[in-house]
């Protein structure tokens, strides 16, 4: 969460017809009524059936026990938010997704414990982490080990003074509301998004204002609604694992390169490259994937100027149009609804090295998938690393 923000009637069997027949008449007029009441509140958008009802068994990138803790959190706020309609697990994962990569790289135990902890850049208004005003400590440094100023803490980056209000849950039911929990997090996140009015989160324009309380950033609220829109498409599907059309998940393939493909670099090499320049590279790659790609295997330049363009003049014995198994070191197009498209290097284990999608300028590694659930593009299918132009 950004510092900017952080908040049967039973009838026994013996009874006189007529009564019966009153009890009857009662019983079909208020079935009526509640039909005709539900009918109206979804034409309103008020209670229309959430897009994703069934739960996946797994889903790629969240870990088992964090997945557990969505889908727990979702269901408690029947409960804790009678008013809000809509909440499902996938709501909350979009922000864990955006906040922690679902505690990426963090120990996970079975009670939600994270480990180690998970902390952001203090909040003295530098500007790091996108701060730009001074929150000072007001947890004497108890949950984010800060005694001057505050920070984001936990999977969901709550902030202290936030987490200490209403909004602080015990998720687990073990008595301690903790930010450091999985558990506590997600159904704080479901908690604070709901808020206390009515609010249904099937609907768009409403899940955007629940986000934007949540981080009044117009580009971090598309963001997370990207990857729940991309979450509910594997809860519609039942799957959460697999390679079905659409999906936004891929794995990797075994295909090797055609004695035609040729490079100054090895694709271990290129791989290599790409990961350092997401760890330790310039602004030098805005809208400029293509050279990003090339470059990744030695090349100057493509010899072609959009990537799209470079994807459809390959050959078609090199094509692999709509495939989600390429091999790592693979290029991977999409067409953006934009003149140029884009393409990304896969990496393996379903990540890929693309610019822009993060910062501008800059490489990242993200999920391969990231590319349809954020920019909401169109996967078009991989291709080994062919320059035949390039120089």
């Amino acid at each position: 969460m950004s510092a900017s923000t952080k908040t049967a009637l039973t009838v026994g069997s013996v009874v006189l017809a007529p009564l019966a027949f009153v009890i009857g008449l009662l019983v079909l007029f208020i079935a009526a009524v509640a039909s005709g009441a539900t009918g109206n509140e979804e034409e309103s958008g008020r209670s229309a059936p959430g897009p994703a009802d069934a739960t996946p068994s797994s889903v790629p990138g969240i870990g088992p026990v964090v997945l557990s803790a969505y889908v727990k959190a979702s269901d408690a706020v029947t409960t804790l938010r009678p008013k809000c309609l809509g909440m499902r697990w996938s709501v909350i994962a979009g922000i864990g997704k955006v906040e922690s990569g679902h505690a990426a790289g963090r120990r996970v135990a079975a009670n939600g414990d994270v480990t180690p902890r998970i902390l952001g850049v203090p909040l003295n208004g530098s500007g790091a982490g996108g701060n730009t005003s001074v929150h000072s400590d007001t947890d004497n440094g108890t949950l984010d080990g800060d005694a001057v100023f505050d920070r984001a803490v936990g999977p969901m980056q709550f902030i202290p003074s936030t987490w200490q209000g209403p909004s602080g849950q015990d998720g687990n039911g073990d008595g301690i509301r903790d930010p450091h929990n999985i558990f506590d997090a997600a159904q704080a996140t479901a908690f604070y998004l709901c808020g206390t009015g009515h609010n249904n989160l099937t609907d768009e324009a409403q899940l955007r204002k629940a986000v934007l309380r949540y981080n009044q950033s117009g580009t971090y609220a598309t963001e997370v609604i990207g990857h729940v829109r991309a979450y509910d498409q594997l809860s519609r599907s039942g799957v959460g694992h697999g390679n079905s059309p659409g999906s936004p998940v891929f794995h990797d393939g075994s295909a090797g390169w055609p004695t035609s493909v040729r490079n100054p670099r090895s694709t271990a090499a290129a791989i290599a490259w790409a990961r350092r320049e997401a760890v330790s590279g310039g602004r030098n790659w805005y809208r400029a994937c293509l050279a990003f790609v090339a470059r990744t295997y030695g090349w100057s330049y493509s010899g072609v100027q959009y990537a799209v363009d470079h994807y459809w003049q390959m050959p078609a014995a090199l094509r692999h149009d709509r495939d989600r198994r390429p091999p790592p070191g693979a290029l991977m197009y999409w067409d953006t609804g934009q003149r140029a498209g884009h393409v990304a290097l896969y990496l393996g284990g379903g990540k890929i090295a693309s610019n822009d999608i993060r910062r501008k300028g800059y490489i990242d590694v993200v999920d391969a998938g990231d590319i349809e659930s954020v920019w909401g593009a169109t996967y078009l299918g991989w291709a080994p690393p062919y320059f035949p132009q390039g120089g």
